[in-house]
């Protein structure tokens, strides 16, 4: 059986080794931890399911050898299969703590006996974790890209275009709306280049390659604080490659260095 691992939260932050490889406690380290456990939930229904979330009391103070850090501080820290990991173990904590009554009747939810759901007893309804599909595109005119700021952003961080579909929306409908509404132009040739799991608290992050079409950019003032086109030998502050939108700007440019016959290349 393979060792149990440990995703451990309090106050919203995540519980790291400050020396570990995957910034995970190791197996010897779980019974003092255990002492100071609010809830264990398994992160799977399956039986040999080794990989549980932990939610700490307020007052755990767990030792010298660990920090807090945000979720967000993972990325960049860890690969891709971890980070995942720890983003399934934050939704699924925020989903146990919405959806403790049942949103039709009121009565109390109870734990599905083989799937990751929960049930109202009363109405029999079932509510599984939610996922919001939201699209990231990055607009590209020859050697150029166009990456705006959003007023949350840190200081002088640009990045990709992104947003929610919204009921009756395809992905495509989705990327023409959002960037008519952030910057007013148009786009065609719409490709799309990959997936990343974004916990924050539950989005699937689609993103799409696009060719600027026409118009003039003009920033809608409330979600884009600026944009403008940066030549790829010439960014500014961008997302860490851990990010679909880093790795998307980084895939641009090294295809217009040569490195990739396309930027949706796979290889």
């Amino acid at each position: 059986m393979q060792d149990k691992r440990f995703f451990i939260f309090r106050h919203g932050r995540v519980l790291v080794r400050k020396d570990s490889p995957d910034l995970l406690p190791v197996s010897k380290e779980w019974p003092a931890l255990e002492s100071m456990a609010e809830s264990i939930l398994p992160m799977s229904k399956d039986p040999e399911n080794t990989d549980f979330v932990v939610q700490l009391r307020p007052d755990a103070e767990p030792g010298a050898d660990f920090e807090w850090i945000p979720l967000r501080g993972l990325v960049g820290r860890v690969d891709d299969d971890i980070f995942n990991l720890w983003g399934k173990a934050s939704q699924i904590l925020h989903w146990q703590k919405i959806h403790r009554y049942c949103g039709t009747c009121g009565a109390e939810t109870v734990d599905h006996p083989s799937e990751q759901a929960k049930i109202c007893p009363a109405c029999s309804l079932s509510w599984y974790p939610r996922i919001s599909p939201c699209v990231i595109v990055l607009i590209t005119r020859g050697e150029e890209m166009l990456l705006a700021r959003s007023p949350r952003f840190t200081e002088g961080m640009y990045s990709t275009l992104a947003g929610f579909v919204e009921p009756g929306e395809s992905v495509e409908s989705t990327l023409r709306r959002e960037i008519a509404e952030e910057v007013a132009i148009r786009i065609k040739n719409i490709r799309y280049f990959g997936s990343q799991p974004w916990p924050f608290p539950g989005q699937l992050m689609l993103g799409f390659f696009a060719e600027y079409s026409s118009g003039e950019i003009h920033i809608d003032g409330v979600e884009i604080s600026d944009a403008g086109w940066y030549h790829f030998r010439n960014l500014p502050m961008i997302p860490d490659a851990g990010t679909i939108a880093g790795r998307m700007i980084r895939r641009y440019a090294d295809h217009l260095e040569g490195r990739y016959p396309s930027p949706i290349d796979r290889r």
